[in-house]
């Protein structure tokens, strides 16, 4: 016998705003791991926030994650392992971050620090320096920082937050999937919630999610406690799917940016500028991102045509897929339907 459907409740208004007003977006079952039931999602008219309402209640959540979702796999196929050291590729990569973030290199040569000043233009140039990290997470020089990564997943990117400099640390609500990123990242990572964590206040100079933002049922709450943990001058990154993307506006709710019933709260960047700002950030700075574009236009590709999606070796995109990911990163230079949101956050005090 299956998993019963998770119940829900309805909402009052808006999570991230509080406005009552809002439209349907699009009723769906689960598309990626058939948990029972459908889903509604809809639109506040006041910030754009794409929200489940009725939500599925906070007990039931678990249900949302059955037993072959993606941060339980086993094995996955990834890429992202630093280049030998002294090599070319390390060589050109350590100018990048130079340029790119001020990372201390005095052994370079003048013609390679214009080199990495050059390349450093690059966006996609400037995460391959760094694992494949979004813009921001580079340590400032100095003292070891330590960072915060809140549902660490496949414990990847905790790894790469190691490997850049941070003494890092992961906080997963999942035994499982907080076992997994303990083995693959050698860092410690503790089961528990944002709520429930006993880390101590201004314990942390970087909380990083990278699409768990959307999981939360309780933004506001979420962001104030984050807020709680960093250090005075301490910063908040956010990565988390655009409910404005491109692949939202071509294929709706078969968008693998919508995922129900797991994706609870997909803010646009304005409201979630506006919510930061109102815990206490300052700085706030959100922007799309069309960095994995080709993938997402083939998951929800192939979402619609009713075939399987495997996030930990997802199928090389195709020809069209490519195309499309190539106008959605010139499309997003000028409006937002990257298919990711980056946001970063500063809590105020000393930034030194």
């Amino acid at each position: 016998m299956g998993s019963r459907a998770p119940l829900c409740e309805l909402r009052d208004g808006c999570p991230v705003c509080g406005s009552a007003g809002a439209r349907e977006r699009f009723v769906s079952p689960d598309l990626l791991h058939s948990v029972p039931g459908t889903f509604r999602y809809v639109e506040c008219a006041v910030c754009q926030t794409v929200y489940q309402n009725p939500r599925v209640r906070e007990e039931d959540l678990p249900l949302c994650y059955p037993a072959d979702y993606f941060t339980h796999a086993g094995e996955l196929v990834w890429e992202g392992h630093p280049a030998t050291r002294g090599s070319l590729r390390d060589l050109v990569k350590r100018a990048v971050r130079h340029a790119a973030d001020a990372v201390p290199e005095p052994g370079l040569r003048a013609p390679v620090r214009f080199l990495g000043r050059v390349l450093a233009l690059h966006p996609g140039l400037r995460r391959r320096a760094r694992l494949g990290l979004v813009d921001g997470l580079a340590p400032p020089p100095g003292a070891k920082r330590r960072c915060l990564e809140v549902g660490p997943g496949f414990g990847l990117d905790l790894w790469r937050l190691s490997q850049l400099g941070w003494e890092a640390f992961g906080l997963d609500v999942d035994p499982v999937a907080a076992g997994n990123a303990r083995a693959r990242s050698g860092c410690e990572v503790r089961v528990g919630t944002l709520a429930s964590t006993d880390y101590p206040a201004g314990h942390f100079d970087l909380v990083y999610m990278s699409h768990v933002f959307e999981h939360l049922s309780d933004p506001v709450r979420a962001a104030e406690r984050c807020l709680e943990l960093l250090a005075p001058g301490g910063r908040l990154v956010l990565v988390y799917p655009n409910p404005a993307a491109l692949t939202a506006r071509i294929h709706g709710r078969f968008s693998c940016v919508f995922e129900p019933p797991r994706h609870l709260v997909l803010p646009s960047g304005v409201a979630v500028s506006n919510l930061l700002g109102r815990a206490g950030y300052v700085a706030v700075r959100a922007a799309s991102t069309a960095r994995s574009a080709a993938t997402y236009h083939a998951a929800s590709r192939g979402l619609r045509a009713g075939l399987a999606w495997d996030w930990t070796r997802p199928r090389p995109p195709a020809p069209r897929d490519r195309v499309l990911g190539l106008l959605e990163a010139v499309a997003a230079v000028f409006v937002p339907v990257g298919e990711e949101i980056v946001v970063d956050a500063r809590k105020p005090g000393a930034t030194g």
